[in-house]
């Protein structure tokens, strides 16, 4: 993917769409998702990630991507901030189910899969632990990401629960559904988080994710300490990924 540098993003108009160069981050691909599905052209901007990312601070105040810009609006960084922007300014079916009851529903699992304390929260903990296992704490926190996910040796444990919940709630949840979504009858914001988010805990092959060596033995980690996922979970995603998202990723 060819990428606009921040000085050059920042003459630009349209919706401007922040990205971790040359990896396949789940928020990141999401949100490319999202506006693919609503049909809204994007200009992917650079950014590199676990680095200070200095220029993207100066004109966003974030250091992370995703990063939505459109026209001269404020930034946009959250899950729920890209998926609204997405239904405001594209076309096709709406990613919010029509009940409110699921709407709530959705709200509610994105927040658990893609949250604070979420299960990608807590297996980037984990992710990162690994980190400083292999090189030391002083050497790991040059990387700002253990500071941004508060990492302690303490919450180790916590995020190896955390993860292993949320899985687990995630398998009954695929196990009992009665329809090919997990929130009512088509594809919701919820479908697209949970497929390039499932990478966690069971990394796509590389036909269809080639993600750096690095990146992939960091998706590694889950699974080598919690075991392999129910099939469930993995042909779930592959489903959602046949039927709607783009493949192999790009990046």
């Amino acid at each position: 993917m060819e990428y606009l540098s921040v000085e050059e993003a920042k003459d630009r108009n349209g919706l401007r769409l922040v990205l971790t160069a040359g990896v396949p981050g789940p928020f990141g691909e999401a949100a490319k998702a999202l506006f693919r599905h609503h049909n809204v052209d994007f200009l992917p901007v650079r950014q590199i990630g676990g680095r200070d990312n200095p220029e993207l601070i100066e004109w966003t105040r974030h250091r992370n991507a995703p990063i939505a810009l459109y026209n001269n609006e404020a930034p946009r960084v959250r899950w729920l901030e890209l998926i609204e922007l997405a239904e405001r300014l594209g076309s096709g079916s709406s990613l919010f189910p029509d009940a409110m009851i699921d709407r709530i529903t959705m709200v509610g699992l994105i927040n658990e899969i893609a949250g604070e304390n979420s299960l990608i929260w807590n297996a980037r903990i984990l992710m990162l632990h690994e980190t400083v296992l292999a090189v030391g704490e002083q050497k790991a926190r040059r990387n700002p990401m253990l500071q941004d996910y508060q990492y302690d040796q303490g919450s180790v444990e916590r995020a190896k629960q955390k993860v292993s919940e949320t899985i687990d709630y995630l398998t009954n949840h695929i196990k009992h559904l009665s329809s090919d979504y997990l929130i009512g009858d088509r594809l919701s914001a919820a479908d697209i988080y949970y497929a390039y988010i499932s990478n966690v805990f069971a990394p796509q092959p590389h036909e269809i994710n080639p993600m750096p060596d690095t990146l992939r033995r960091s998706y590694e980690v889950v699974p080598n300490l919690l075991g392999d996922v129910d099939s469930v979970l993995v042909e779930f995603r592959d489903r959602i990924f046949e039927k709607h998202l783009e493949t192999p990723l790009t990046f």
